[in-house]
């Protein structure tokens, strides 16, 4: 029985989507005006998804595809990585926040008095 995709298939997939993710995300930085953070976070999905796809092959080689070890493997490694990744996320959106609440707001307006 012939696979879908080989393993070599699946890494140019892979392949392209670390070198799409980058360009993808600097024309969504300039669609919003916001060039660096849009090519940053292009280049973290990007990197991130090849590094993934990297540990994760390489896990599955080593104990087998169809074996409950590597499913727990896995599983662990992706919860632990989620939980960093949310983790960050929460504190750079914090960050942020704190940032327009020193200049007046979370809009970063300043504050109109209403009374009189």
């Amino acid at each position: 029985m012939k696979e879908l995709i080989d393993p070599h298939q699946a890494q140019l997939l892979m392949l392209g989507v670390f070198c799409a993710a980058p360009l993808i995300g600097l024309l969504w930085g300039l669609a919003a005006r916001r060039v660096g953070r849009g090519l940053i976070i292009g280049l973290l999905v990007g990197g991130g998804n090849y590094a993934l796809w990297t540990i994760y092959s390489a896990i599955t080689d080593k104990l087998g595809l169809d074996t409950v070890r590597n499913l727990l493997t896995n599983l662990c490694l992706f919860v632990a990585i989620g939980v960093v990744i949310g983790i960050g996320v929460g504190w750079f959106a914090s960050r942020g926040r704190a940032g327009a609440a020193d200049q007046g707001g979370e809009d970063g307006n300043v504050a109109r008095d209403r009374t009189g």
